[in-house]
C-alpha cells in the first residue's frame, strides 16, 4: 500500500489554531482577488512537479498547514463582517504591497484572600494566603502578508507579563526559617515576570515548497515548539510532506529567561542548555477528512539519551451526521522507556438536528525530557521525608466520557445535556529518605472515580434572558476517590445581550461541597500510613457569586471584565477519627479580571 493510501485512511483530531486577529477594511474600498504577480514576474523557480492524482484541468492548490490564514485570495463574507478577530482581505492599496494586520491586548488580574487565625495553632497566623496574586500583561499579534508584493510573509506573537513579587517573610512560621526560597506568587511557569516570544517566523510560499524560519509550532507533528527551519512540500493538492529541525526550548516555558536554562542530569550533573529537535511526516487532506502522521526526535546534547516518538492526528466527517477524530503520541525510545504518552479518541454523532451524542477516551502521561524537568527539581537529601521533587517518572491519567444533548421545544428553545465520565490514575511509589529510618518508598493507591454532569438551558426565556442550571457530582470508586476527594457542585447562570447590541452580560452563582477520601480516618503523624491517611482529611464548602461583561466599544476596540466573590469553609478531622472535626476560619476571596483589545 502506498504512503498516500495509508495517509488517506487516517482519521484524527483537527488541530485548530486561532486565526490572526484583524478586520476587513472599510466597505467603500473595493475588495479584489489578490494575485501573486511574483509568479509571473519571477517565473516558477520550482519547476513543474508531477501533479500525480490531480484532476485534469483544475488548478493546483496546495494545503496550508501553517495554522494561520496566509492565503491571498480570501474574500469578505457577511458572517465575518461583525467579528472582532478576523483576517483582513486585500484591497487595491495592499495587493501589490504589504498587508499588515494584528491586535494589541492588555490583560490584568487580581486575586486576594482574607481569613482568620487558627484556633488551636494561632502561631501559624492567618489561614488565608499571605500574598495577593496580581499580574498585568500586554500581548501583540501581527501578521505581515506578501511583504512588498513578494512571496514572503511574517508573523510576530509576543507578550510581556509583570507580576507582584512578595517580600521574603517568616511571619507565623513555627520554625523561623530564614533560608526558604524566595516567595513567588502562582503565575505562569515559575511565578516571575515573563517576556514571551510565542511565535516569530518568516514564511516563503512557493508553488510546491513552503519554508518557515524562526520560532514556531508544528501542529501536525505533536504540536512541537522549536526554533529553526521547517519545510512543507506539496506532493499533490491532498498530500504534503513536512520536515523540521532546530533547537527545543524548555517545555512549558513562558519567557525568554526560562527557554534555555541550565539542564541537569539524573545525578544532578550539568547537561548544558540546549536540546535538538527534528522530525518528518506527512499530512493528507480531502473535503471530508484530514490526517497527519510522523516521527519526532528530541535530542539532549548531554546526560540523557534521545527521545523518539511517533504522532498522528486527524478527523473524518461523514456528512453532517458523524465526526470521528483522534490524536496519539507514542514514545518509542527514551530515558523513560516506550509507552503510550498521549491519546484522544472521540466521535460526535448527530442523527437529527435535535439530538447529539458524544463519546471520547483520553490519556495524558508525562510528556517531557528528564534533563529539562531536573532543572527545576530539588536535590535529594537523606532526611526521613517524602522526596516529591527529586525523581522524574511517568504517571498517566486516563478518562472516558459519554454524553448526550437534546434540543426541545419550538426552535429548540430548551437544551438538556448530560454526560458520564470515568477517571483513573494508577498507583505511584514515592521515595522516602535514604532508607535508614523509614522504608525506601511509599506507594500511593490508585485513584478511580465517576463524574456525572447534567445541564438544563433555556435559550430564550422571559425578557430575552438565557437561563441555565447545571450540576456535577463525582463519586469515588474503591477505597480512594479520583484525586482523593469527592465533590458536588451546583451552578445557576443567566445571560442577556445588551439592548444596544454591543455585547452581553452574564451572572452566575455556584455552591460546591468537597470531601476527602481520608475524612474520618485515624491519622497518626510520623507513621508510614500518615502519607495515605493524613494528607486530605477534611470536608469543605465553596460559595461563589460573580459575573462577566463583554462589550464592543467600537469597530476596533473590545473589552471584557469579570468579578467573582467566594467564601470557603473547611472542617479538619485531625488525628482522632472519633473526635469532632475542627473548623478552620472562613476564607473570603476576591477575583477580578479585565481585558481590553485593539485591532489594526
Amino acid at each position: 500500500m502506498s504512503l498516500r493510501k495509508v495517509l488517506a485512511l487516517l482519521v484524527a483530531l483537527p488541530v485548530l489554531a486561532p486565526a490572526p486577529w484583524a478586520h476587513a477594511d472599510d466597505e467603500d474600498e473595493e475588495e479584489i482577488d489578490a494575485t501573486d504577480e511574483a509568479d509571473a514576474e519571477e517565473g516558477d523557480d520550482e519547476g513543474d512537479a508531477d501533479d500525480e492524482g490531480e484532476d485534469e484541468g483544475e488548478p493546483f492548490v496546495k494545503q496550508n498547514l501553517s495554522g494561520h490564514d496566509l492565503g491571498t485570495k480570501k474574500k469578505a463574507n457577511l458572517f465575518e463582517k461583525d467579528r472582532f478577530f478576523v483576517d483582513k482581505v486585500d484591497t487595491k492599496k495592499t495587493a501589490k504591497g504589504t498587508l499588515i494586520q494584528g491586535s494589541l491586548a492588555s490583560s490584568s488580574f487580581l486575586y486576594t484572600e482574607r481569613g482568620g487565625l487558627y484556633q488551636n495553632l494561632p502561631n501559624l497566623g492567618s489561614n488565608a494566603a499571605r500574598f495577593s496574586r496580581m499580574f498585568t500583561e500586554l500581548r501583540l499579534q501581527t501578521d505581515f502578508r506578501h511583504i512588498g508584493g513578494s512571496r514572503w510573509d511574517a508573523r510576530v506573537d509576543a507578550r510581556a507579563r509583570v507580576v507582584n513579587t512578595p517580600e521574603q517573610t517568616t511571619e507565623g512560621s513555627p520554625f523561623g526559617d530564614v533560608s526558604a526560597d524566595p516567595n513567588h506568587v502562582q503565575s505562569g511557569f515559575n511565578g516571575t515576570n515573563e517576556y514571551d516570544i510565542r511565535e516569530l517566523w518568516l514564511f516563503r510560499s512557493g508553488k510546491r515548497t513552503d519554508l518557515f524560519l524562526g520560532r514556531q509550532f508544528v501542529p501536525d507533528l505533536g504540536g512541537v515548539k522549536f526554533d529553526g527551519l521547517r519545510f512543507d512540500y506539496a506532493k499533490s493538492s491532498k498530500l504534503t510532506f513536512i520536515g523540521f529541525g532546530g533547537l527545543y526550548p524548555m517545555r512549558g516555558s513562558r519567557s525568554l529567561t526560562t527557554d534555555y536554562p541550565e539542564l541537569r542530569g539524573s545525578q544532578n550533573e550539568p547537561a548544558g542548555r540546549f536540546v535538538g529537535a527534528g522530525g518528518f511526516g506527512g499530512a493528507y487532506r480531502t473535503p471530508n477528512a484530514y490526517g497527519a502522521i510522523g516521527g519526532v526526535a528530541l535530542v539532549p546534547f548531554a546526560a540523557e539519551s534521545p527521545r523518539v516518538f511517533v504522532t498522528s492526528t486527524g478527523y473524518w466527517r461523514n456528512g453532517s451526521t458523524l465526526d470521528v477524530y483522534h490524536f496519539g503520541l507514542v514514545d518509542l525510545v527514551g530515558s523513560q522507556g516506550a509507552g503510550l504518552t498521549n491519546l484522544s479518541l472521540g466521535a460526535n454523532y448527530k442523527p437529527s438536528p435535535r439530538l447529539r451524542l458524544t463519546a471520547s477516551v483520553n490519556r495524558v502521561d508525562v510528556d517531557t525530557l528528564a534533563v529539562q524537568a531536573n532543572a527545576y527539581l530539588a536535590d535529594p537529601d537523606n532526611s526521613p521525608n517524602v522526596q516529591n521533587e527529586t525523581y522524574f517518572r511517568r504517571l498517566a491519567t486516563n478518562a472516558g466520557r459519554l454524553g448526550i444533548s437534546a434540543g426541545l421545544g419550538p426552535m429548540q428553545r430548551f437544551e438538556v445535556s448530560t454526560s458520564v465520565a470515568y477517571r483513573y490514575r494508577p498507583s505511584v511509589a514515592i521515595p522516602v529518605g535514604d532508607g535508614t529510618v523509614m522504608p525506601t518508598e511509599i506507594t500511593l493507591q490508585a485513584t478511580k472515580g465517576v463524574e456525572v454532569f447534567l445541564q438544563v438551558l433555556d435559550r430564550r426565556s422571559f425578557k430575552d434572558l438565557r437561563i441555565g442550571l447545571d450540576a456535577t457530582r463525582t463519586i469515588g470508586v474503591g477505597d480512594v476517590a479520583f484525586n482523593r476527594s469527592n465533590l458536588l457542585s451546583v451552578r445557576a447562570h443567566v445571560a442577556r445581550a445588551l439592548s444596544n447590541g454591543h455585547g452581553e452580560w452574564e451572572a452566575e452563582a455556584s455552591y460546591t461541597t468537597t470531601q476527602d477520601s481520608a475524612s474520618g480516618v485515624e491519622c497518626i503523624p510520623g507513621m508510614v500510613t500518615s502519607v495515605v491517611n493524613c494528607y486530605g482529611s477534611s470536608t469543605g464548602t465553596i460559595l461563589q457569586l460573580g459575573g462577566n461583561l463583554f462589550y464592543r466599544i467600537n469597530r476596533d476596540w473590545f473589552a471584557m471584565g469579570s468579578v467573582y466573590l467566594s467564601r470557603q469553609t473547611l472542617l479538619y478531622y485531625g488525628n482522632d477519627a472519633m473526635a469532632e472535626p475542627a473548623p478552620d476560619p472562613t476564607v473570603t476571596g476576591l477575583t477580578g479580571y479585565l481585558r481590553a483589545a485593539y485591532r489594526f
